[in-house]
């Protein structure tokens, strides 16, 4: 495993979700995160190999590491490449906050359903930005449902704004560790997987990730026998991750996901 050492002059960045804080580094154009509730850093790696394996293109790639910390512990996570280059980011939340409202008028409000909220909000995106990413984010959950991701709340969708050409556009997928049980916490080793996948709660539209997952209708994205080769050929311990991903490849519901091929798309 690649060792990543934390210069004394790094400024630790306490990074927080929905579980809770993570510390990370941004050292040489590299985010440096440290696994803090159980094998974040492993569903990360695991999360960018399955879109390795499909036709998104927009994705953050990333490797797991040894964290060496400038007081000399060291620690397990993974790191990524920083895709912002001179692009601003900006969250879902701070879209709307930028316009002068919140999310929360459509996402709390009881009376609409799961895809009546999906398209209410993906209609203001496109009003505020110009742009039309319902494709883009449907998949995106679909993504989310498939490695059982429980944090992607509205500051987990991120747009670029080009401030010189005025322009805008949806980023990469990023921040997947919360997904395949990695909370030990919550979901304790030794512990039948049937039970705690029952226990995964999604965002940000409906607790279910059967609901979310149906509001994707595209394509089959994901090539599973190159996946499933790319498993067994790995030398990255992924430990319950991979027995989580496994048991949901078996799950006749992400059959849509899947096409056939031998090869993972370039």
């Amino acid at each position: 495993m690649e060792k990543v050492v934390i210069p004394a002059e790094a400024v630790q960045i306490i990074s927080t979700s929905s579980k809770g804080d993570q510390s990370k580094w941004h050292v040489n154009n590299r985010w440096i995160k440290k696994n803090t509730l159980g094998y974040e850093g492993q569903a990360e790696v695991l999360a960018s190999l399955i879109l390795s394996c499909s036709t998104i293109k927009e994705y953050v790639a990333y490797s797991p590491c040894e964290i060496l910390l400038p007081n000399g512990d060291t620690a397990i996570g993974c790191y990524s490449y920083d895709f912002r280059g001179k692009l601003q980011e900006v969250t879902l939340e701070r879209l709307f906050e930028a316009n002068f409202t919140t999310t929360d008028a459509i996402l709390n409000h009881t009376a609409l359903s799961t895809a009546e909220k999906f398209e209410q909000l993906m209609q203001q995106v496109e009003v505020f930005t110009g742009l039309d990413v319902r494709t883009e984010v449907a998949r995106l959950l679909a993504f989310d449902a498939l490695i059982l991701n429980e944090d992607r709340h509205t500051n987990n969708i991120l747009f670029l704004y080009d401030p010189t050409r005025k322009s805008w556009r949806l980023a990469p997928i990023f921040d997947n560790g919360l997904s395949f049980l990695s909370d030990e916490k919550d979901y304790p080793l030794g512990k039948p997987l049937s039970i705690l996948k029952r226990k995964v709660k999604a965002k940000p539209f409906n607790s279910n990730f059967s609901k979310q997952l149906a509001l994707y209708r595209g394509p089959a994205f994901i090539n599973k026998a190159k996946l499933l080769q790319l498993l067994e050929t790995t030398v990255i311990d992924f430990g319950r991750a991979k027995q989580v991903l496994l048991s949901q490849l078996n799950d006749p519901s992400f059959a849509h996901l899947f096409y056939e091929g031998s090869d993972c798309d370039d």
